[in-house]
């Protein structure tokens, strides 16, 4: 997650959901942004031009589904308005969400992944947001800041947490063939995905992967997606694989 993409589509969409979640739960949810700075990743990272997705708030099909979070996000459209720490100290989401925001850099991210473990210790549920979902090549040395990695993952579920991350469709790809490789690669290393996959048909495709050991919360989250695809049918499904 970066700080320019805070109001956009995807994360409209990612917070409607959140909140649902929380309601239904009955109680707060995590939420770790995975946030970087993109001066910390490369120039030509700075100079992209993303993240522009906002004509949805002109349009009252979208406003409408949550007239809340639509007011904050209006203020987003002037790029110079989408600093992380304003927004969470005012926003009503609060009540909904334990956000953390402390940004990633390859020099102190397992510091930081310890940190946010303790930053949720009231929450058993956390959601995670990296720009660019799950990096499969494990024999790359550097962890790209823009992914969530297998030791992360695998860290989350020794500490009791069920996590839900944002996964990006592959652009050359069938988004079924894609969604496979990935629950293939999670089972190759030992993390069967017992959940239906959401996917959020919001150009480009994004997807919540959930994983979790909790056979609770497993019986619990399934009757909630089930709920919520059915109540945003016009923008969301469910996966099975």
């Amino acid at each position: 997650m970066q700080e320019r993409y805070l109001g956009d589509i995807h994360d409209y969409f990612k917070f409607i959901f959140l909140k649902f979640l929380s309601l239904k739960l009955k109680r707060k949810v995590g939420l770790n942004w995975y946030l970087i700075d993109p001066r910390d990743i490369s120039l030509n990272e700075i100079k992209k031009v993303d993240g522009e997705k906002r004509s949805y708030l002109l349009q009252n099909k979208f406003l409408d589904i949550d007239k809340n979070i639509s007011k904050e996000f209006l203020k987003f459209q002037n790029k110079k308005n989408r600093k992380i720490l304003p927004f969470i100290e005012k926003t009503h989401l609060k009540n909904y969400i334990n956000f953390f925001n402390h940004k990633i850099t390859n020099k102190i991210r397992h510091r930081w992944f310890e940190e946010s473990i303790s930053h949720f210790k009231k929450q058993s549920i956390i959601f995670l947001d990296p720009d660019n979902g799950l990096q499969k090549n494990t024999k790359i040395k550097k962890k790209s800041l823009k992914h969530l990695n297998i030791e992360e993952v695998k860290g989350y579920l020794t500490n009791r947490k069920t996590i839900i991350y944002t996964q990006f469709q592959s652009f050359n790809k069938h988004h079924i063939i894609y969604l496979t490789e990935i629950i293939k690669f999670f089972q190759e290393n030992g993390i069967l995905i017992k959940l239906p996959i959401i996917r959020n048909r919001t150009s480009p495709n994004t997807f919540y992967i959930t994983i979790t050991n909790d056979k609770l919360i497993i019986k619990e989250l399934k009757k909630i997606y089930k709920e919520y695809s059915i109540m945003r049918k016009e923008y969301v499904d469910l996966i099975t694989i």
